[in-house]
């Protein structure tokens, strides 16, 4: 079994598994058109329950727990990291569409500030220790998002800034570019540079 560390996730099986990035086409207003589009994307695929894992900032880790709490939806929180790094981390069960638009519309900021931030089909989260080089070229460790990424397993990361995801999957029904295309919005333009 191999391993692909990314930036800020890392993936097991990573031959398996096919990345597409997906975003807006110009960069205006392209956060908000970022978290439109994952959306529509996620209530196409009609594969609820969807588990969105992120890391918010920890003031707004108590705002969080009460709009989900309030909504009755389902989740867990825990602190990830070592020594001195330390950081919440949710992962929030979204059963329907309704919870699917509400975390969106509430959460989706932290993911164009660069946080952690991403859904999956399959509750296939959990943080696994790795090295990682600094600016300085030192090797430090890290507590990073670890995704089993098993038959039919999809996760999508969010990009720098919200500009976009990347689409991990081993799922065949996104495999190829034909395959992904046929299950986008119908409204999308592909650019196939």
């Amino acid at each position: 079994m191999s391993s692909l560390i990314l930036q800020s996730a890392i993936f097991n099986d990573s031959q398996k598994v096919s990345k597409w990035y997906i975003g807006p086409s110009d960069y205006e207003d392209y956060s908000d058109r970022t978290r439109e589009f994952l959306s529509e994307f996620i209530r196409m695929q009609d594969s609820f329950p969807v588990f969105l894992t992120f890391e918010p900032y920890s003031d707004q880790a108590v705002k969080l727990e009460k709009l989900l709490n309030d909504n009755a939806i389902s989740y867990t929180s825990r602190v990830e990291g070592i020594g001195s790094r330390m950081f919440p981390v949710f992962t929030i069960t979204l059963k329907d569409v309704q919870d699917l638009q509400l975390v969106l519309e509430e959460t989706f900021w932290m993911a164009a500030a660069n946080q952690f931030f991403a859904f999956s089909f399959t509750d296939n989260c959990t943080y696994k220790l790795a090295m990682k080089k600094t600016i300085m070229r030192k090797e430090k460790p890290y507590m990073l998002p670890y995704f089993q990424m098993e038959e039919n397993s999809t996760v999508i990361t969010t990009w720098h800034d919200g500009q976009g995801f990347n689409l991990y999957t081993s799922n065949e029904r996104y495999k190829t570019l034909e395959r992904l295309i046929s299950h986008l919005p119908t409204s999308t333009i592909v650019e196939n540079e």
